[in-house]
């Protein structure tokens, strides 16, 4: 443990940091500060920052860095009884919008010691959600929340925290227990994409 190093860092070793910083600014990210990390049961470092999630592979002296931005993840959580965090990522990455045709990417990390992990997980995907509604069909005005059994679709805009005056990426997808099969629904997320980037994102 590297000692007097106090905050979100506390405990992580400087060359993990290092390397890390070094790996967003290859990738041409603004990561921000970092918040939290863990260690994996597998010995990986996860990263939890202002702009990105990163998950390190690879060897302790030759760390690989995936970063995931929050803006990419379409829903997630943390596990306590399997100290888990899992996300699965929209299945439209270009973030342009139209039906998912495919299932998102699904992922997930087993951690030794949760910490703040889990609480920075949720508050960062909840804050780069700029706008997130639900439109049923038949329904006149769209309703926040994604919580329903009318069939309908989820229009989702979502910020970038990782990338300055990045534009908003949108996606649409359908609540579980939906399918994209079902009458009515790929013409209704057609309509609805364009109607919510008409009201919140004219110029984008």
């Amino acid at each position: 443990m590297i000692m007097g190093i106090l905050g979100p860092r506390k405990g992580l070793d400087r060359a993990v940091h290092r390397s890390w910083l070094d790996a967003t600014r290859d990738a041409d990210l603004s990561a921000g500060s970092l918040l939290a990390w863990a260690n994996s049961t597998d010995g990986r470092f996860v990263i939890g920052s202002v702009g990105v999630l990163s998950v390190s592979s690879g060897d302790p002296d030759r760390l690989v860095w995936r970063h995931i931005g929050w803006h990419q993840i379409e829903r997630g959580g943390f596990d306590a009884d399997t100290t888990t965090l899992r996300w699965t990522l929209y299945a439209d990455q270009d973030g342009q919008g139209g039906p998912d045709r495919h299932d998102g990417l699904d992922g997930a990390v087993a951690l030794q010691h949760p910490g703040r992990l889990p609480m920075v997980f949720r508050d960062r995907v909840n804050t780069s959600i700029a706008v997130e509604q639900f439109i049923g069909l038949g329904d006149d005005e769209p309703a926040p929340g994604r919580q329903h059994r009318t069939p309908g679709v989820i229009v989702s805009g979502r910020r970038d925290l990782g990338r300055r005056n990045a534009p908003i990426h949108w996606h649409v997808s359908v609540p579980r227990g939906i399918s994209w099969d079902s009458p009515g629904i790929r013409e209704l997320a057609a309509e609805s994409l364009l109607r919510m980037r008409a009201e919140y994102d004219p110029n984008g």
